[in-house]
Order: C-alpha cells, then structure tokens, then sequence
C-alpha cells in the first residue's frame, strides 16, 4: 500500500496521535521539537504523525486566537432564522450566500422550531441592523429571525476535550 493510500485510509488515531491532536488544538504555534517532547517521540517520526494527521483531515489549520476587544470595539449576536422554504434547494441557497457574509462567524443548521442559528460579529447595533437589512434583500429566503445580543461571554474555546469524548472505534 502506497503511503498516500495509507493517508487516505487512516481510520483509527492511537494513544500518540491523540496527544499531538490535543496539544496542536491548544498550542497550534508550538515547534515540532516541542511537539514531539509533549507526547514522546523524536522529532522525525513525530513530524511524519502531524503531516499524515494533516493529510488524512484530522487537522484543518492553525489558526491564532484574536482578543478582538482589544483591536476594535465589537458586538457578538445570535440569530435564529427561519426559511420561507424547507427544500434542499432553498437550503442550499442561503447556505452559499451565507458563506459569503464575513460577519457571521459561525452558521448552524437546526432540528427544531428554526432553521439556522447565526452567530454574527458587527461593530454596533446600526452594523448589524445593516446586515440584517442587507441579507434580507440578498433573496435568499429568509421568512423571520429572532436576534439575541451578547452581553457578556462567560466562556468561549476552540478547544474539544479529546480525553472524554474519544472512544476509539
């Protein structure tokens, strides 16, 4: 089997390759040396778990967190939206065009009483009335939305705790 065929085909992460998954997802800057100190390898075949982790799609990038109230004042909003249409077709819709908003961050969508549920960055309230208005017009077959604004973020991590939620298969 070719190693790319190997790559392809990785199915089951052992002990090693969860450790260099949990270390990456909260130290994503760090060396491959310091990488490979944390789950205990050798640099070379610790550089060869990351790269065949990376190719198989267990790592998608790394990326730096922003503290963004310190870079610019900001608003973090929530948003349920409904559609007038429940077809594929008018899914997929709103769904290209939402990839097409930079604003919202996050866009999920639901079972339940909604569709989608949004999680849009503004610089204010008269931002994301603008953005509202905007998506809106965009014909993308939004019947209602119910915006919530955030007051205070209690937590927020990028981080999945791999320990208690990998079972192994």
């Amino acid at each position: 089997m070719r190693a790319a065929e190997r790559c392809s085909s990785m199915t089951t992460l052992d002990a090693i390759d969860l450790r260099i998954l949990t270390v990456m997802q909260s130290q994503g800057n760090l060396s491959n040396l310091k990488i490979a100190e944390y789950v205990g390898l050798s640099p070379s075949p610790c550089l060869q778990r990351v790269n065949r982790l990376r190719k198989a799609g267990y790592i998608r990038g790394v990326t730096a967190i922003l503290n963004i109230a310190k870079i610019f004042p900001s608003i973090v909003v929530f948003a349920k939206i409904n559609l007038a249409e429940q077809t594929v077709r008018q899914f997929t819709i709103f769904e290209t065009a939402i990839q097409n908003i930079p604003e919202v961050l996050e866009c999920s969508l639901m079972s339940g009483e909604f569709n989608y549920f949004l999680k849009v960055i503004a610089r204010d309230l008269e931002h994301f009335n603008e953005l509202t208005q905007t998506m809106m017009e965009m014909g993308i077959g939004i019947k209602s939305f119910s915006f919530f604004v955030e007051i205070r973020n209690v937590k927020r991590t990028p981080v999945v705790p791999i320990d208690s939620l990998y079972q192994g298969k």
